[in-house]
């Protein structure tokens, strides 16, 4: 597989064409990476990430108006990176990272980070004068500030994932100093960051990315374990928050880099492409029983995978990261799926040299992708789509219709997902919408220009109630509405 340290791009410019479906919105220019972002309400969100200059400093930024500006957050200067953020309320946010006291002690910047997760390396959490220390920050004005809180445990030099159950029950894991003869583990809080403690953990761990918990008993931390120059994916379990660990690997899977679940048993996980296998490619595991058994989804070559995410309580699920293309760049890479990962659909958005760290999927409609570009000048990324990215579309066949027709969705009735065929003998501008009896749009399925051919879209109506709906298909002159059923 490629490697990113090996590549050079040139930055992303402002004015590059994206897909449609997404709007690259204007985020402050002093940020490299945006590699964490979360959002309150539609209104109101915060991204964090790190700043590569002729040293590395953590940055942080706010909106309060869906992303339309993007302002910079105030941040300690000791700072060095942002790695997760999560509100707990509308005003109140947390966040996990690394500071260094040293502002001074400048290192070149291939040798202090990975390149691919962004993470610090271990032989610098205690070299001359880059002493890192892992940071926990709290938030009171929606990400307006941010200001140290908290005390975590000794010789904790960074920390990573983090993931709150309630306004006071945390978990975060955290890389400890290698000296101390412990690698990565979990932290917990229950008093909402003000004090953690180390939880025990099956043996030593390698690496932990991050931790994801459905309830306060159970959750899981992700990463990779590597025996005899071998890393395996890695899955942790708890079922009794935290107080001891199941332990999981799949020789199939690089290192685990995102999880996520859409109700309680129901989950998917995915993998940076493993170096170690004949073939270099990303996995997507699945579970339909809490956890407890894991297997193996899909595959996709020469793609590392960052995280995934559903939209909570749906059969909608997103995947991003980056894709090592033939010409050797890289690009963004994004796919969707609306049965729980049965079934992926890759959106192209069109963003050379690109990595995307993070997603937030307010509803249905409203998404944020946030990361940057790389090379000789690094550019940060933030995108949003109101209708979802419009995924789903798929081209039936390559034949080109005689006449412009809208099909019957099938099936119908239907619950929660139904197909809509459609046909267009020219290309052009393309709209299908949905909307309910009362004639109120609830949903944009296309909204820009296609090719002639013919056409299946797959409709999520999770969020929908019960009821008549119809969908209307417009492309030049044609004009065609047909009523479908919904029934849960």
């Amino acid at each position: 597989m490629k490697t990113l340290f090996l590549i050079l791009f040139s930055a992303f410019a402002l004015t590059h064409q994206l897909s449609s479906q997404w709007v690259y919105q204007q985020p402050p220019v002093n940020t490299s990476y945006y590699i964490t972002m979360d959002f309150t309400t539609v209104n109101i969100g915060a991204a964090g990430g790190v700043f590569l200059s002729s040293d590395f400093f953590g940055r942080a930024a706010y909106t309060s108006n869906s992303g339309i500006n993007w302002l910079t957050s105030t941040v300690p200067d000791s700072l060095r990176v942002i790695t997760k953020i999560v509100f707990i309320n509308s005003t109140t946010a947390f966040c996990s990272g690394a500071y260094n006291l040293d502002t001074t002690a400048f290192l070149p910047e291939t040798h202090r980070y990975d390149k691919r997760t962004l993470q610090l390396l271990p032989q610098y959490q205690s070299s001359g004068g880059n002493n890192y220390k892992g940071l926990f920050m709290r938030s009171t004005n929606a990400g307006i500030s941010w200001s140290p809180y908290g005390t975590l445990p000794a010789n904790v030099y960074y920390l990573k994932g983090l993931h709150f159950v309630n306004a006071n029950t945390g978990f975060a894991s955290a890389a400890y100093d290698p000296s101390g003869g412990v690698n990565d583990g979990v932290i917990k809080t229950t008093n909402a960051g003000l004090t953690w403690s180390a939880l025990s953990m099956p043996e030593i761990i390698n690496n932990l990315t991050g931790v994801y918990f459905n309830d306060i008993n159970t959750g899981y931390a992700v990463g990779y374990d590597r025996v005899n120059d071998t890393a395996r994916g890695l899955i942790l379990r708890t079922t009794n928050s935290g107080a001891s660990w199941s332990r999981q690997v799949f020789s199939n899977a690089g290192e685990i880099s995102g999880i996520s679940f859409t109700n309680v048993t129901t989950g998917l996980a995915v993998s940076l492409a493993s170096p170690f296998l004949s073939e270099p490619e990303a996995a997507l595991l699945k579970t339909t029983n809490a956890g407890l058994n894991w297997f193996l989804v899909n595959t996709f070559e020469d793609v590392d995978l960052f995280n995934v995410d559903f939209v909570e309580g749906t059969s909608t699920a997103l995947i991003y990261g980056t894709k090592y293309l033939p010409s050797f760049e890289n690009a963004d890479f994004v796919a969707k799926s609306v049965n729980s990962g049965t079934n992926w659909i890759e959106q192209p958005i069109g963003i050379n040299g690109c990595l995307l760290f993070d997603a937030e999927l307010l509803d249905l409609n409203n998404w944020y992708l946030t990361g940057g570009t790389f090379g000789s000048v690094t550019s940060p990324v933030i995108l949003h789509t109101t209708n979802g990215g419009a995924l789903g579309i798929q081209p039936v066949t390559g034949e080109i219709p005689l006449n412009y027709s809208l099909q019957q969705n099938y099936p119908n009735p239907f619950n929660p997902v139904t197909n809509i065929k459609f046909s267009i003998p020219e290309a052009g501008f393309v709209k299908l919408v949905v909307f309910d009896v009362t004639g109120k749009e609830v949903s944009t399925l296309i909204s820009h220009s296609m090719k002639a051919g013919n056409y299946v879209v797959d409709f999520d109506a999770s969020s929908l109630t019960s009821g008549v709906y119809f969908y209307k298909l417009t492309s030049g002159s044609y004009i065609n509405t047909k009523r479908m059923i919904l029934v849960k």
